[in-house]
């Protein structure tokens, strides 16, 4: 609790302002003026700033206006209608109800004249009550109640010229000052007025009679009254010499559900939490200010003076001399919460001081936060893109897919309309033409070709190796224009031809064939050897090729093609040259030698950093791995100039390997990183709610995979994953047994008070977990061999006989090794020696706070009763210090045993007395 603000020399009844953009205002009326003497000097309206955004005490209150008035203030209220800011109703000492426009007094205007609206004389005495009708269709009705017990209603819907009339056309019952009205919380045309006599009557306006009279105090008055701010037949009163009670309007009007004892000497103020039910905060005679939990129905905090924080007052809370002078003057006599901050409350005390605090860190002593505190929405998002929305004004919960990347969800239903694995090439042709740069066209190009049946010959036209076009090119070539022969061969000289011709008359061709090459008749040499053998013909072919390769590079080409030395060709070829080197490998290259040699120049191509073109050539072998390896490379730039994952990148990156893997052999399995970026995207696409699409790009058995696949299995659209369906994933978890500390000798239930309950010889064997899951032969033999050595560990240790534990003791087995041992449940000390029982104590039982008061009741026939309850276990809103005998089902569950009747008993239980069934 802090003390956040303080004006000091004020006697003055409070009300805070409704409206929003003034929540830090309050308005003070006087109630008397400072000093000595009899005389009335008349009062004062004012409005104040306590500044509740600032700091504590940094920032003194400051005024904002301020209005004479020609008598003091017995009641004051703020309403939110009529004006931006609203109208402000001061209850005057002579009868009057004088109204002020707030919207002037904020803006700084002063004089009765400037703020005045209207001015009703009705009441004869003081005006003791005003309270603004809370509801939106209601807000122009004013309740007000005077000294002489009557209620009057003012209809200020046009402030200038108030209505007023009376709530019901029968003269009240309430001959006495009228203390405080409350308009109910949940019905705009109930209203109720509570009385010095003792009585509280609910009005209703509709009927325009009393709803009820409740005779609240027999002896003294009823100073406060409010209703639940949630339950519209739920009522507190505060007692004058009593304490608080609190009324269900359905149960009794008569009898309370229960009263609340913590002001001895009686009871001054009270207000109900607007934002939180169960919070009360009052004040009293003993110059105490408690703040009450009414799910406990205990004071949970506090609220003191501070100046008198250390004095310890009277112990009559009625004596103002002899020591309880100083802590008389301090007690406060208004309490009341800020209609719009939570948590901050003012006070007003007979020492003229009006304080502001805040209650916030006291609220949370009741062991729960307060429900200002609670999140009046939530959020929660669940797999699939499923957002499920809760709000506290409504009933009922929304569910939907929220598509948080919709660039992803169209590209990605585009490629499950458009691709289809029976038409992969039209695919192809299509994202080929659909390519944003060079290198795309070309991978697209070249997945096309892939499922070409002739796709060596179209491998060669792609590359801008046209056979047709090439063969017409050669028949019209000629070097000088004329079409000749081109450059005639060397003469051979007469001793050349004389040698030749002699070797050849004795069948020396390799004679002949080396004349020749010595000659330089190079084309005469080879037309020799052809006659000379195999082996001849194969030595004059690679000298020929040795003479004449660096002259005409074409020559190296022919050398591998008829010595099959194309992968020597790959190593040696130009990289800048690439596509020729391909186009050879695609005409020469054998079926089954094919791939390796595209594979080769792929690597030929990496050595020289020409990553781009090497994932064509791997493309060529295929090879997803070296393929992909350019591409993820590509989508790791992607995502590092994204500043995370580039979805699009991503799905582009899925997309070809998808297509690429349609023309390869289906028993390849993707490589681990490949599959995680499949899982990665089909992660992405159960994000979006496209749970179908993304079963189908679960490639891999990597744990991420597996896991995302048993999801959608089990998932609400898993009956539409047809892989799924016909192969069920397997539980992606291992089963693992964990020990747990087993109570060997029964269940020990803790009841309330010092009741413990012991259920002897009922001994819990541990049982094996049945898990409705697909278990794989592996682990069922796993968990069935773990199940029997938990057994034959447990067989291991002898119960022993079952001892007399003392109460809160209970014995356990400790999970590793199986031995027992003792805890207490109460205290937390544990022990391996079995505990000493201890006599059995009394049965505790409880009496009712009626038969600590008096020691007899009068009942129906007119003896005396008292009645002994044993504990219950009562789970209620306002505690168990009641029990009732009006049946209904509803306030049974809200306050506990409502309603209910004791076991072997034929007498029901009332406020904690007994009494027969004559009663009813």
């Amino acid at each position: 609790m802090s003390l956040i603000s303080e004006i000091s020399d004020r006697g003055a009844v409070v009300a805070w302002s409704p409206v929003r953009g003034h929540a830090d205002v309050i308005a003070l009326g006087s109630k008397e003026k400072g000093g000595a003497g009899f005389d009335d000097y008349g009062g004062e309206l004012e409005l104040y700033d306590v500044h509740l955004t600032y700091a504590a005490g940094s920032k003194a209150p400051s005024l904002l206006s301020s209005v004479k008035t020609t008598t003091r203030f017995g009641s004051i209220a703020w309403g939110s209608t009529g004006h931006d800011g609203g109208i402000l109703a001061g209850g005057m000492m002579d009868g009057t109800v004088n109204l002020w426009s707030s919207r002037t007094l904020l803006n700084g205007g002063a004089g009765d004249a400037a703020a005045m609206l209207a001015s009703e004389k009705r009441h004869e005495g003081v005006v003791s009550a005003l309270k603004f009708n809370p509801h939106e269709d209601s807000r122009h009705f004013l309740a007000s109640g005077g000294g002489t017990g009557h209620v009057l209603i003012l209809d200020i819907e046009n402030p200038s010229l108030p209505n007023v009339y009376s709530p019901s056309s029968e003269p009240s019952s309430q001959n006495a000052t009228i203390t405080q009205t409350a308009w109910n919380s949940q019905v705009h045309h109930i209203l109720a007025s509570s009385s010095a006599s003792g009585t509280v009557v609910v009005w209703d306006l509709r009927q325009k009679k009393p709803w009820c009279e409740i005779r609240c105090e027999s002896a003294s008055g009823v100073t406060d009254l409010a209703w639940n701010p949630t339950q519209g037949l739920h009522m507190m009163t505060a007692g004058e010499n009593g304490g608080l009670k609190l009324w269900d309007l359905r149960a009794s009007t008569t009898m309370p559900l229960t009263t609340l004892e913590g002001h001895p000497g009686g009871v001054l103020s009270l207000d109900w939490c607007p934002h939180d039910d169960t919070l009360l905060l009052s004040c009293g005679k003993d110059n105490r200010t408690l703040l009450w939990d009414l799910y406990s129905l205990q004071p949970i905090a506090e609220i003191p003076n501070e100046e008198s924080a250390g004095l310890v007052s009277s112990s009559n809370p009625n004596d103002f001399y002899g020591g309880g002078l100083v802590s008389s003057q301090q007690k406060r006599y208004h309490v009341q919460w800020s209609p719009i901050r939570r948590g901050v409350v003012s006070t007003c005390s007979f020492d003229r001081k009006v304080q502001v605090h805040s209650v916030v860190g006291l609220a949370t002593k009741c062991g729960r936060p307060p429900k200002w505190m609670s999140p009046s929405s939530g959020v929660s998002c669940g797999f699939g893109g499923v957002v499920v929305a809760i709000n506290s004004s409504q009933k009922y919960l929304m569910i939907d897919n929220i598509i948080e990347h919709p660039e992803l969800v169209q590209v990605s239903e585009q490629l499950e309309s458009e691709f289809s694995p029976s038409d992969c090439i039209s695919y192809c042709r299509t994202m080929a033409e659909r390519a944003a740069n060079e290198y795309e066209s070309h991978v697209w190009s070249f997945m096309q070709i892939m499922f070409e049946t002739n796709a060596r010959e179209e491998l060669l036209s792609y590359l801008g190796f046209d056979p047709d076009k090439i063969h017409q090119a050669a028949m019209e070539f000629s070097e000088d224009g004329s079409g000749g022969d081109g450059e005639p061969t060397p003469a051979m000289s007469r001793e050349a031809e004389n040698a030749v011709k002699d070797a050849l008359l004795v069948g020396n061709f390799e004679a002949a064939v080396e004349c020749c090459f010595r000659s330089g008749n190079l084309a005469d040499a080879l037309v020799l050897a052809s006659c000379g053998g195999a082996d001849l013909w194969a030595k004059t072919q690679a000298e020929y090729f040795a003479r004449e390769a660096k002259k005409r590079p074409f020559l190296s080409l022919v050398s591998a093609v008829i010595h099959n030395q194309l992968t020597d060709l790959v190593s040696l070829s130009d990289p800048m040259k690439w596509k020729e080197t391909l186009a050879v490998l695609s005409t020469y290259g054998k079926s089954e030698e094919f791939p390796m040699l595209c594979a080769a120049l792929g690597d030929r191509l990496e050595e020289v950093g020409d990553m781009a073109n090497a994932s064509l050539c791997y493309m060529c072998a295929l090879n997803l791995g070296q393929t992909a390896k350019y591409w993820k490379r590509t989508l790791h730039d992607a995502n590092a100039s994204f500043g995370g994952t580039d979805l699009i990148s991503l799905h582009e990156f899925i997309e070809k390997v998808t297509v690429f893997t349609q023309a390869m052999d289906s028993n390849n399995e993707l490589d681990d990183e490949t599959a995680n970026l499949f899982a990665a995207y089909s992660s992405a696409l159960a994000n979006q709610g496209l749970l179908v699409a993304a079963a189908k790009y679960l490639k891999g058995n990597t744990k991420e995979c597996n896991e995302l696949r048993d999801r959608i299995y089990r998932s609400r659209m898993g009956q539409f994953c047809p892989d799924l369906i016909a192969s069920p994933p397997e539980f992606p978890y291992d089963y693992v047994n964990v020990g747990v500390a087993r109570d060997l000798y029964g269940v020990t239930v803790k009841q309330n008070g010092a009741d413990v309950v012991q259920h002897q010889d009922q001994v819990i064997e541990p049982q094996p977990v049945n898990v409705v899951q697909q278990q794989q032969p592996q682990q069922q033999q796993t968990a069935q061999q773990e199940q029997s050595r938990v057994q034959q560990q447990q067989q291991q240790y002898q119960r022993p006989t079952t001892p007399s534990l003392p109460p809160g003791w209970v014995a356990l087995q400790d999970p590793s090794s199986g031995m027992t041992y003792y805890a207490n449940q109460d205290t937390g000390e544990s022990s391996w020696d079995p505990p000493q029982p201890v006599a059995p104590k009394p049965e505790t039982v409880l009496t009712s706070s009626h038969e600590n008061a008096n020691t007899s009741q009068p009942s129906a026939n007119g003896t005396a009763s008292a009645g002994v309850l044993k504990t219950q276990k009562v789970a209620n809103k306002y505690g168990d210090g009641f029990v009732t005998s009006a049946s209904n089902p509803r306030l049974a569950e809200q306050y506990g045993n409502i309603g209910t009747r004791l076991e072997n008993s034929d007498s029901h239980l009332f406020c904690g007395w007994r009494f027969s069934r004559q009663m009813y």
